[in-house]
């Protein structure tokens, strides 16, 4: 890991991860889910594409689903459209059966 337990907890900036809980690349539990669970934001967050690989983005609609939220994350962050919240909020991503809010846990 690039940054550590330590340089992670030192991250005080609003952050969204987004990951496929199939990327074989950078390994979704060794990656995704180590920074999110370090990070020291308050405000973090990580929606996770249940089954999608690292080459997700590739797919134009899983691009345009992630495009979704980070315009609905940069929207609130950098212009401070409150509206924009509920489109990147765990009632949002719960209406999705292949979307996960935070860590991915199996449910096989």
């Amino acid at each position: 890991m690039l940054f550590g337990e330590r340089g992670l907890a030192a991250v005080d900036r609003p952050t969204l991860i987004i990951a496929g809980t199939a990327d074989d690349i950078t390994h979704y539990d060794l990656e995704a889910v180590y920074i999110f669970e370090h990070l020291g934001a308050p405000d973090r967050y990580l929606i996770s594409f249940v089954d999608q690989t690292h080459y997700m983005t590739s797919d134009p609609e899983q691009a345009k689903r992630i495009n979704h939220f980070v315009t609905a994350f940069f929207g609130y962050y950098l212009q401070e459209r409150e509206d924009f919240t509920e489109y990147f909020s765990e009632e949002y991503v719960s209406q999705y059966d292949d979307l996960a809010w935070g860590v991915y846990e199996d449910k096989e």
